[in-house]
């Protein structure tokens, strides 16, 4: 079970980008430069619906499969799962995303207000739970450096909004950066684990 929960999370990102790819695909006039990626599913958008389910629902899911593979992997080794629940609060965030946004009334519509809080909050879990979890990798002797130093990407992206009038491009780079270590942590737990077992159960 806990290695399935891990399979799931390492398709975080290619599932994020396929659906984002596909809805944009089929609305008109969509710039992936300039619109924001809520504006898919959005009220007025022509496949709001199943935007919001399969791609920011489907996404947040599993951010939190990533995290309760996570969570049971500390939990059977004894360590502190504060790491793991910190990844499955970020996949709540995202998931909560599938709120669909008012772009008519902007954020005088309490859509609109409950939509961005969870798409603009969702950094505050993602780089707690990064820093936890290069703190119990250590302990595990699982270190990465790619997920010690790749959340620190998200520093410089947010800089470029101030910089660029690309606003879409800038969003999809964030995402990227967080959907990222998530498909690579899961990816670098289950590999770890599975070599972990193996190792154990090798005669001496």
């Amino acid at each position: 079970m806990r290695k399935n929960l891990l399979k799931f999370g390492t398709l975080s990102l290619p599932w994020w980008i396929v659906s984002l790819a596909i809805f944009a695909a089929l609305e008109p006039g969509y710039s992936h430069l300039y619109n924001a990626v809520s504006r898919l599913g959005a009220f007025g958008a022509s496949n709001a619906l199943a935007m919001n389910i399969v791609c920011f629902l489907g996404t947040g899911l599993l951010v939190c499969c990533a995290g309760l593979g996570f969570r049971s992997e500390l939990q059977s080794r004894g360590y502190s799962d504060s790491a793991a629940n910190w990844t499955i609060v970020l996949g709540l965030m995202l998931a909560g995303a599938a709120v669909p946004a008012d772009f008519q009334q902007n954020f005088q519509s309490p859509w609109t207000v409950i939509h961005a809080f969870f798409v603009m909050l969702a950094v505050i879990p993602f780089l707690i739970a990064a820093s936890k979890t290069t703190v119990v990798l250590q302990q595990m002797n699982m270190h990465s450096k790619f997920l010690k130093l790749w959340p620190w990407l998200i520093v410089p992206v947010f800089c470029l909004h101030a910089l660029l009038q690309q606003r879409g491009l800038v969003q999809r780079l964030s995402i990227v950066v967080v959907l990222t270590w998530v498909s690579y942590l899961s990816w670098h737990l289950a590999y770890q684990t599975s070599y972990h077992n193996s190792d154990s159960n090798s005669p001496a």
